[in-house]
């Protein structure tokens, strides 16, 4: 009998052709050809079982860099740690200050919990946004690109932004926390897809052209993208 010490889920497909794991949010999942018997998966699994705990421990801990807000009242902005202060007042509004945020909630609302995570991320679209829109237009400059038709900024869990063939942008409100130079190479990512809807060798080459050190800021959101995220 084998011994894998962890759990698995089984994705089965007629048109794969051949085996691979998977490991997110501490979930595993195994993904093969309809044809390969369980038996031989476990065995499969016995020899990768290091690495797949080792990477089941990587996200337990990135899981732990997570930002608390509520608990902390700290949060990153442009990869500066900010105080926050949540307090009741006669109008619901965010404050700035030269290092601090005070978020203001109206003693009338009844989900103040709610309300502190709405205000305090429409205060954190608003800021990024106007940073995107000063950077594409630097960089549309730079490209010889038109300015994208539409600019949204939305939360996502696995991705940073998104391009269409409509040429509409999406940005991912977390990107907020990271350093201004990170933002830059998803920038410049997603206004390369406005040529190239893919990840071929022309579209990394016009990334390289505007962004040189693209692999470096990459790694980067792959290594530390977890810790953008907050939790309410």
């Amino acid at each position: 009998m084998v011994e894998l010490l962890f759990e698995y889920q089984l994705k089965r497909s007629a048109r794969r052709k051949t085996v691979a794991i998977k490991v997110h949010q501490r979930s595993i999942t195994v993904y093969a050809p309809h044809y390969v018997p369980k038996k031989q998966l476990d065995l499969w699994l016995v020899e990768k079982r290091d690495w797949v705990n080792s990477q089941l421990d990587k996200q337990i801990n990135i899981a732990d860099s997570k930002q608390y807000p509520l608990e902390t009242h700290k949060i990153l902005i442009f990869s500066n740690l900010i105080d926050i202060t949540f307090e009741h007042a006669l109008h619901s509004q965010v404050i700035e200050h030269e290092n601090t945020l005070s978020v203001l909630c109206s003693s009338r609302v009844s989900h103040k919990k709610l309300k502190y995570k709405t205000l305090l991320e429409a205060y954190l679209t608003e800021k990024l946004g106007l940073y995107i829109d000063m950077r594409l237009a630097h960089f549309c400059k730079l490209m010889e690109e038109p300015l994208p038709n539409d600019l949204r900024i939305r939360i996502y869990k696995r991705k940073w932004g998104s391009c269409n063939s409509k040429r509409e942008l999406t940005f991912n409100l977390l990107l907020i926390g990271a350093k201004k130079s990170i933002i830059d190479y998803v920038i410049v990512h997603e206004l390369a897809h406005l040529r190239h809807l893919d990840h071929s060798r022309v579209f990394w080459q016009r990334v390289a052209k505007f962004y040189p050190d693209h692999k470096t800021a990459s790694d980067w959101l792959k290594n530390n993208g977890q810790s953008l995220q907050w939790e309410f």
